[in-house]
């Protein structure tokens, strides 16, 4: 007579073995994940406000006319940006000059940031046709965060507590900078 085959199979311990290193792996996955991806948003939100700056220069160059990029701080009191407030932070508008209202060729930003990210500031940058842009009402100066001028945007995270603030600068009217920062608290 043949012998039988024992079966072969997993014992109750090299299962709870397993589980236990699979219960491992996961409470060290997950807190890096979640990491993960409250920095990516942060880098996307971000590279969405570079963007606009961008499409507001360019657009502004294509049309040979002030074209604002709207932001909640220094909003101008007259001519292109004038409604721009905290509601359409982001949105990329000019008004054309032979009258008319103001058209929004971008659509706000500001849709884009909840919790845990905040917009911690923002400021409108008129661009006008020769590419420079400027803050504000002031449209003799051309913005310079290395100078002085606040940066564009500043963008913070609570969910990440190192890197956790994206600012968005411009540089002489015309070069986009983006540097990291770690705040110690969001607005």
């Amino acid at each position: 007579m043949r012998g039988i085959k024992a079966q072969r199979g997993f014992t109750l311990i090299e299962l709870m073995i397993t589980l236990a290193v699979f219960v491992v792996l996961v409470s060290v996955a997950i807190p890096s994940f979640r990491t993960m991806m409250a920095r990516n948003e942060l880098i996307t939100v971000t590279n969405a406000w570079v963007g606009a700056l961008n499409t507001a220069r360019a657009e502004a160059v294509k049309r040979n006319q002030s074209v604002a990029l709207c932001g909640k701080d220094d909003v101008p009191t007259s001519g292109v940006g004038s409604g721009c407030d905290g509601a359409v932070a982001g949105q990329v508008r000019y008004l054309p000059r032979g009258g008319g209202g103001e058209e929004a060729l971008h659509g706000e930003l500001i849709g884009l940031v909840s919790q845990p990210l905040a917009l911690a500031a923002s400021t409108t940058v008129r661009f006008r046709g020769d590419g420079l842009g400027y803050r504000g009402d002031n449209v003799t100066t051309p913005y310079n965060t290395s100078s002085g001028d606040p940066a564009v945007v500043v963008l913070c995270s609570s969910a990440l507590s190192t890197d956790n603030a994206r600012r968005v600068e411009l540089i002489a009217g015309s070069t986009v900078q983006v540097t990291t920062e770690t705040r110690s608290s969001c607005p």
